[in-house]
């Protein structure tokens, strides 16, 4: 491509365009895309410009390169967006796919939506991540008194996370350190209190901690062959994960807990009717406390409610572990869909996050880790199923991915928009 070729109207500077690549990169991996999806984005945003470049997406960082002249630009991504992030970060995305709009508007946007602060008061913010809490405990049908522990031990723990969202030094320290404060209150209670569900009230109040997202993200670039990407984002998740169940079984030592107290077994002492309440009162939580635009709420709290359900009505036929990679893939084809229909493009991946939170991908997997740690056969047997739903979850987020242009184009051809 010529000199020329690149200057003429609507195209760019190639050094802003390398820029701007890069940094769209960064900004799609601080959203957890996944590193196909992410490497299609910048494809089409190098067709819309008429720009060559070639790209190398890994979990945390991207290489961008102009062969022809022989030029590269690197960005690296190490902090998660917040939803209100996320959604303008998508916004803009939409822009830059379909029409070229000028290289330092688009680098001056991204960079505005990387340095926003949160649009939500910490304390608003607190008590979202409190209702998640009790969202949870709802989903598990918890006795009142559990659920109120859950959410007392869910205040400290936000406000431990907020504050120190804000200091990457210690972020890694975050998920063993807030896994040992949460399951020693709850340790040292079943000891003395007889409480026979530790292990589920324990992972509650750190839900958020659990790397489900980016373990079924990792198995998705595994399987679709991105394998730098996969392997990176699974060992990480991984030792989150462990590290997680390690200060779970710290906290049990200190408390003198035995594996005798150690069973999977969720309370059923709140009423059936409290699982009506679960998926709006977890989505509105998760709403105030990852900051997502008041134009989402609706649709957010709508796919939550009914992926919850969904999957609910799916277990009565298959197994539960298929269940929830079924209700999960027709929830992100709804998203899909809806993002490409609705007015202003709601955010797809804002839509999708909270139900996909809420199936609690990640949290057979510490029980499983937890039960290998403590020694205790029957929670260790839990990683079969783990390991079947964090699978089912990602083919089947693999096959709406790849169904979703279709029915787009589908429903177009029969009900065009307007």
């Amino acid at each position: 491509m010529s000199d020329d070729a690149v200057k003429r109207p609507g195209s760019a500077d190639p050094d802003d365009m390398l820029t701007l690549i890069t940094e769209v990169g960064e900004a799609l991996n601080s959203s957890s895309y996944p590193v196909p999806l992410t490497q299609q984005v910048l494809h089409e945003i190098c067709t819309t410009y008429d720009y060559d470049a070639t790209t190398e997406v890994f979990a945390t960082y991207i290489i961008a390169l102009d062969r022809q002249r022989g030029r590269t630009a690197m960005a690296n991504s190490t902090t998660p967006y917040r939803f209100d992030q996320i959604a303008d970060t998508e916004t803009l995305v939409h822009r830059l796919r379909r029409e070229p709009i000028p290289v330092p508007d688009a680098l001056h946007k991204l960079r505005a939506i990387a340095a926003a602060p949160p649009p939500i008061h910490p304390l608003v913010r607190i008590a979202g991540y409190m209702l998640m809490a009790l969202g949870f405990a709802m989903c598990f049908r918890m006795s009142p008194l559990a659920s109120v522990a859950a959410v007392v031990l869910s205040i400290p723990i936000a406000a431990v996370l907020l504050w120190s969202g804000t200091k990457p030094a210690i972020t890694a320290l975050m998920p063993v350190l807030l896994t040992f404060l949460a399951a020693l209150p709850i340790a040292l209670w079943s000891v003395h209190g007889g409480f026979d569900d530790p292990v589920r009230l324990a992972v509650i109040p750190v839900v958020t901690l659990i790397p489900g997202a980016a373990l079924t993200t990792a198995l998705i670039e595994l399987t679709t062959g991105d394998m730098i990407a996969g392997s990176t984002r699974l060992v990480s998740a991984l030792i989150v994960l462990l590290s997680m169940a390690f200060g779970f079984a710290l906290a049990l030592d200190v408390a003198g807990l035995t594996s005798v107290h150690l069973q999977d077994l969720t309370s059923e002492q709140a009423p059936s009717w409290v699982l009506w309440l679960a998926g709006p009162v977890f989505a509105v939580g998760n709403t105030l406390y990852f900051c997502t635009p008041q134009r989402l709420w609706v649709w957010t709290i709508g796919l939550t409610f009914g992926t919850f359900w969904l999957n609910n009505v799916t277990q009565l036929v298959i197994l539960p572990a298929f269940a929830g990679g079924i209700a999960l893939g027709v929830t992100l084809l709804v998203a899909w869909v809806v993002s490409d229909r609705a007015k202003g493009h709601p955010s797809a991946l804002v839509m999708y996050l909270p139900p996909f939170w809420l199936m609690v991908p990640g949290s057979m997997g510490f029980v499983a880790i937890s039960g290998v740690i403590t020694e205790d056969r029957e929670l260790s047997g839990l990683g079969t199923n783990a390991a079947l739903s964090l699978l089912s979850m990602a083919i089947c987020m693999m096959i709406a991915t790849v169904l979703a242009p279709l029915v787009i184009r589908l429903l177009n051809s029969w009900w065009p928009r307007p």
